[in-house]
């Protein structure tokens, strides 16, 4: 006589739950004994975890630290690798996991935020604290007398989606740590997951930050001399410029139920600009770096009277080797170690050419005393290391080879870097205006990005292989993306987020960012909006390897494509757009100005999480959502933000707690971005 489904044979129980939702699952913990004992059970909460969240981060990081493959291992960072040993040490409770996850993704299902945290960052040009940003380009939108932003100044603290930390410039010091004021240690690295804050070892009294960035566990300050050093001309003084490295590394604690630690090492430091450049809103660089590279571009307005065109310069840096060498603590170069290399940047180069000018090697060192005016002696490192190494420069006219040249119009939105090739992101919209816009608009938008072979297969750790990189660039035929928005019609402007139903003459291209990616309870039911109805079925019937939880930071191919993301929602523009790869989870901030024109019904500038579907559809629901064309089941899962924080009921504005740089950051548990007070806002889910 059963009386209860507790009762019935496991298998048959655990069919039965197979068809319950995540949240029903955890409130059947509530009705009786028995109910609890069996909804809290380990297995069934792990099967109920596999079934419903396969692509969540705790079942990623079981699925990697039970495997043994060796492949699997060298493409983890090490970073993660300290995570996998913290994960498989501390011992999991899989009925509290799976309850957290089921929040987690409850919340993101309905665009809900379940608490807003702030953190107060230090005021800008005070005693201790100083960020003078790099201006953005003077380009802006505008449309019968409506104007709104194209471009958006860089923020001051920057978020890693690689090692799931913050960096940013605190108020004050954390636990025993001396004041800021003294140590000048303001900016600090903040483990999200664990709330706990460890001080970076670098002083910013007396410089100026001018962008920061943290990428695959190296930080990254690009920073000037607040006293300048040279005369430009009769209105301008020229700053030191240079670049300082750090290793932001992770490591496991020795307790099982302690937290990661982090640990915040100096790599190397060099300088940016051989001349130095003036803090204005008229000379402009862009960078990009990853753990073994940094890259920066130039654009700077030509002082000359007999010529208009800007200076343009592009510059790769090998940083994979350290060195303690710090240029800033040395003007005159006295104590710079012995390795052959070429000038940071010759002049041949400079003004245009094609070629370097000859150096000779640096004579050997002097042990004899010296003085100002002798040849300075050279100082011998405990290791002889490279350090930061120029491998390649390119001038203007290879710029303008290569169709990159910006001139007076610059379309350049960012640069980006991979293990062997250089991408520059260029964009141009229709309603564009100010002194950077283009005199020959596109039709509605264009996104373009360009690769260039830069990076040698070989690494340039040794001071040998750092000059043969150096007099031996690598060079290859570019690789080019575009996407010129001319639209279709079905409205939509972008053959890449064309409607399924639609047919064209071309092949839908593979996934890419643009795509609406949902993870669902079930990989199965995973939908790209540019599969047409017949490969959404062949994707449901697809190999079980498809189907496994991934950890990779993005595609391959599609990593550095045209960034259709932009105008995927045209005449929106996406600002900015927090995508988790590997949990299939995407957030984007959009904005419209025109519809303000033309209609009385306008829906508001807001925060979508396209991630109504990452629950898994009952199997009443499965039938119409076979039904639904891609169209309508992008709109399902289209989320707007919800304006009211779950666990205290206040009613909030996200665009204005989060869009204030235009810029948010984040993964699947919470979304980091910069309210209107200056102070950074992370929304977790």
């Amino acid at each position: 006589n059963m009386r209860d489904i507790t009762e019935l044979p496991h298998d048959l129980f655990l069919i039965v739950i197979s068809h319950l939702s995540p949240q029903t699952c955890v409130r059947c913990r509530s009705v009786s004994r028995q109910w609890h004992d069996a909804f809290t059970d380990e297995a069934n909460c792990l099967l109920l975890l596999r079934w419903n969240f396969p692509r969540c981060r705790e079942m990623r990081l079981m699925l990697l630290s039970s495997s043994s493959s060796p492949e699997i291992a060298n493409v983890l960072s090490p970073n993660l690798e300290a995570e996998l040993v913290q994960f498989a040490q501390v011992p999991r409770v899989w009925s509290s996991t799976f309850a957290h996850v089921a929040r987690r993704y409850h919340h993101l299902n309905r665009a809900t935020a379940r608490v807003v945290e702030k953190l107060d960052m230090a005021p800008s040009q005070n005693n201790v604290f100083s960020f003078w940003g790099v201006a953005p380009w003077n380009r802006y939108l505008r449309l019968n007398e409506k104007t709104a932003s194209f471009h958006y100044p860089d923020p001051s603290w920057w978020y890693s989606q690689e090692d799931a930390v913050l960096v940013y410039p605190a108020t004050k010091a954390k636990g025993d740590s001396p004041p800021l004021e003294t140590t000048g240690h303001v900016y600090h690295v903040v483990d999200l997951s664990s709330n706990l804050e460890f001080p970076v070892p670098f002083d910013v009294r007396q410089k100026h930050i001018r962008r920061v960035r943290l990428a695959q566990g190296v930080l990254v300050f690009e920073w000037a001399e607040v006293l300048p050093y040279h005369q430009l001309n009769d209105r301008e003084v020229v700053h030191r410029h240079y670049v300082s490295i750090f290793d932001v590394a992770r490591h496991p604690s020795p307790s099982p139920t302690g937290h990661c630690t982090w640990t915040i090492t100096f790599r190397s430091e060099f300088k940016l600009h051989f001349l130095g450049l003036p803090l204005n809103r008229s000379d402009r660089f862009l960078s990009a770096h990853t753990a073994t590279h940094y890259a920066v571009y130039f654009w700077q307005p030509n002082r000359s009277l007999y010529q208009d065109d800007p200076i343009e310069q592009l510059a790769v840096w090998d940083i994979s080797s350290p060195s303690p060498y710090r240029p800033s603590e040395d003007p005159k170069g006295h104590k710079r170690p012995t390795v052959e290399r070429t000038t940071s940047l010759p002049a041949g180069l400079w003004s245009g050419g094609s070629k370097p000018s000859s150096s000779t090697p640096s004579p050997p060192p002097q042990d004899e005393p010296h003085s100002d005016l002798e040849q300075p002696r050279r100082f011998h490192l405990p290791q002889p290391t490279s350090g930061p190494v120029v491998i390649r420069r390119i001038a203007w006219a290879q710029l303008d080879f290569y169709g990159l040249r910006q001139r007076a119009t610059p379309q350049l939105r960012n640069l980006s870097l991979d293990d062997r090739n250089l991408y520059f992101i260029e964009e141009e919209h229709r309603w564009a205006d100010g002194q950077h816009s283009s005199l020959s608009p596109p039709r509605v938008h264009l996104v373009r990005s360009t690769g260039i072979p830069i990076i040698p297969s070989s690494p340039t750790t040794t001071a040998a292989a750092a000059a043969a990189a150096s007099s031996n660039p690598v060079f290859g035929p570019i690789w080019l993306d575009s996407c010129g928005a001319d639209g279709d019609v079905n409205m939509s402007f972008c053959r890449r987020v064309a409607s399924p139903s639609s047919t064209t003459e071309h092949p839908p291209p593979p996934p890419s960012s643009i795509n609406i990616i949902s993870s669902s309870s079930n990989t199965e039911n995973e939908v790209s909006n540019n599969n047409s109805n017949t490969q959404l079925r062949q994707r449901r019937q697809g190999s079980r390897s498809d189907r496994l939880p991934r950890w990779t930071s993005q595609p391959q191919s599609n990593q550095h494509d045209a960034p259709c993301w932009r105008h995927e929602d045209f005449p929106y523009l996406t600002v900015s757009e927090v995508v988790d790869w590997n949990a299939g989870v995407r957030i984007s901030a959009r904005h419209c100005f025109m519809l303000e024109t033309l209609s009385v019904h306008v829906r508001p500038r807001g925060i979508t999480v396209n991630g109504a579907s990452l629950l898994r559809p009952s199997s009443s629901s499965e039938g119409k959502r076979e039904r639904d064309s891609g169209q309508e089941a992008k709109r399902s899962r289209e989320k707007e933000f919800g304006m009211r924080v779950a666990e205290t009921g206040e009613e909030v504005n996200m665009w204005g707690e989060l869009l204030a740089r235009g810029h948010i950051a984040g993964d699947e548990r919470w979304v980091v971005g910069e309210d209107e007070a200056g102070r950074v806002t992370v929304v977790r889910f």
